[in-house]
């Protein structure tokens, strides 16, 4: 079955997320592809053994062409996650743009895969590394696709989905997950959270690009800024669009309003990374431990503050991100 533009428009704005379409697998629009991840508790349960320890959970995404799909092209690929509140009109804009210009999009759906609506205010129910380890197995899963250019895939992602783009581009999970062949030509990432990050900076040095919105108080601007100067003074490519007086989805058709559950990770900025043990550590909570769910949940209430976060739509840029990437994405399909 192939959707018009405007149904599956239609669709996405009626229910808030990507609609469960099984379309015929010949069919160039919407595919669905199925492949294996796990449910991780912990970032050390990523690497070597312990992630043996963890659940296998299959996971579901759509992969979708340029609507002029020629089969004897390879097409650049992007894959994209969403945040919190799963997948949202204002991200299909975004898809939508991707395939305009020319690329592949495989949306993949780390929440519908579980049964799980939504991570606000919870966090617990499905880690950052669950979604982290889902895109890098979605990377896996289409790389030897033969529609597919594998020197031009991209990661993207929004909020939740943002980070798990962001922790794609550490080398230390690059080099767990991947074959040497295998890997990411760039990151896109829109208002991840930019916490519990590596006491190294060992990043990937291929093209960087976040969005952020300045008075965002859900996932703070500030460490995102301090991380993109930080690759680039190691010798990446990192670029940070900013935005005065803009808050967390301030690119969604929503108005800005309270998320009364959500927490405000704005305090939250004494988190680290080991890259020795890889795990979440606090130098001031030695009781800290992101592999228990109880002391997880603790951790997140010594800092973090519900009923301050605000989200939604900022008149004035709302629609910048979608302008740059306009010249962003017809820069990266033309280069070599």
């Amino acid at each position: 079955m192939k959707l018009s533009s405007s149904l599956f428009l239609f669709l996405i704005l009626g229910c808030g997320m990507l609609p469960s379409i099984k379309s015929d697998a010949q069919n160039s629009t919407g595919e669905k592809i199925t492949y294996l991840s796990r449910n991780i508790f912990g970032f050390e349960n990523m690497f070597g053994e312990a992630r043996s320890t963890q659940p296998e959970q299959e996971i579901f995404g759509y992969l979708q062409f340029p609507d002029k799909f020629d089969p004897a092209n390879k097409y650049p690929l992007i894959i994209a996650s969403h945040g919190s509140a799963n997948w949202r009109g204002h991200h299909v804009k975004y898809l939508d743009q991707m395939r305009e210009t020319g690329f592949a999009v495989f949306s993949i759906h780390p929440f519908d895969s579980r049964n799980i609506d939504s991570t606000v205010g919870n966090q617990i129910n499905l880690t950052a590394e669950s979604v982290i380890w889902d895109m890098a197995m979605a990377l896996k899963a289409v790389w030897n696709d033969s529609r597919i250019d594998n020197t031009k895939v991209f990661a993207a992602g929004w909020s939740l989905g943002g980070t798990a783009v962001l922790f794609n581009a550490w080398i230390p999970l690059q080099q767990e997950a991947f074959r040497a062949e295998e890997s990411f030509s760039g990151y896109l990432m829109w208002y991840p959270a930019c916490l519990a990050l590596p006491d190294t900076d060992d990043w990937d040095k291929d093209f960087v690009q976040i969005y952020m919105g300045e008075a965002d108080n859900w996932t703070p601007a500030k460490p995102c800024v301090d991380l993109a100067h930080r690759m680039n003074s190691m010798g990446g490519n990192a670029n940070i669009e900013i935005y005065p007086g803009a808050y967390h989805s301030f690119d969604s058709t929503l108005p800005l309003t309270l998320q009364p559950d959500a927490y405000s990770w704005t305090k939250c900025d004494s988190f680290k990374l080991s890259p020795e043990t890889k795990k979440v550590y606090d130098p001031n909570n030695k009781e800290l431990d992101f592999s228990d769910p109880r002391l997880r949940r603790l951790a997140y209430e010594s800092c973090a503050v519900k009923g301050e976060v605000m989200a939604g739509s900022s008149p004035e840029y709302q629609n910048a991100p979608y302008k740059h990437l306009t010249n962003l994405l017809s820069e990266k399909i033309n280069s070599n």
